[in-house]
């Protein structure tokens, strides 16, 4: 009867914990999720007076099927949008992704990274700083939401092709540098 009673609590006690855990955002480096593997989620620190902010990661798709990011969230933000920014004319054009979303097509690894594809927070409430940690929400068309920690680094630059400044700062989506080149 002592034993009965011995591995019923300690079923419940096991129960507790795994719904306990498995509400809680991924802390990791190296995420699975579904199909999916996303590495290394991290933001990068807002500078003083600093509006908005990015989110870098990779997202790799071990599926058979494509799987698309559909939208992106973290509560200090008013606005969550997935930008990319290329050279156009030789002036950096940032502006979000075509229909909002983002295609992770099977086999495929995409890569999240200044100058480049990232996530784009504006209008922020919260100002995260250097060695701080967000929790932020990716929702995946197939996978599904996925919530998990990023750390909060100070990245410098934020242009491949041109890393004269900072890209840290408010913007618009008509958002033009020259970097010198005539004015």
């Amino acid at each position: 009867m002592m034993v009965q009673k011995f591995t019923t609590v300690c079923k419940l006690i096991f129960t507790f914990a795994f719904v306990v855990l498995a509400t809680l955002p991924v802390k990791a480096d190296m995420i699975h999720h579904g199909g999916l593997m996303i590495n290394d989620p991290v933001m990068r620190a807002v500078l003083p007076g600093g509006k908005v902010t990015a989110g870098y990661l990779t997202i790799t798709n071990h599926s058979a099927s494509d799987d698309t990011l559909i939208s992106v969230s973290f509560d200090g933000a008013r606005k969550n949008e997935i930008h990319m920014m290329e050279m156009v004319n030789d002036v950096m054009k940032m502006r979000p992704v075509d229909g909002g979303v983002l295609p992770i097509p099977a086999g495929q690894t995409i890569v999240l990274e200044p100058g480049g594809l990232h996530l784009m927070f504006m209008g922020l409430t919260e100002f995260p700083k250097d060695g701080d940690s967000v929790t932020v929400t990716l929702d995946f068309e197939k996978a599904g939401p996925l919530t998990l920690t990023m750390a909060v680094k100070k990245i410098m630059g934020g242009h491949k092709k041109s890393s004269d400044h900072d890209h840290n700062h408010d913007h618009n989506h008509d958002h033009n540098h020259s970097h010198g080149h005539g004015s």
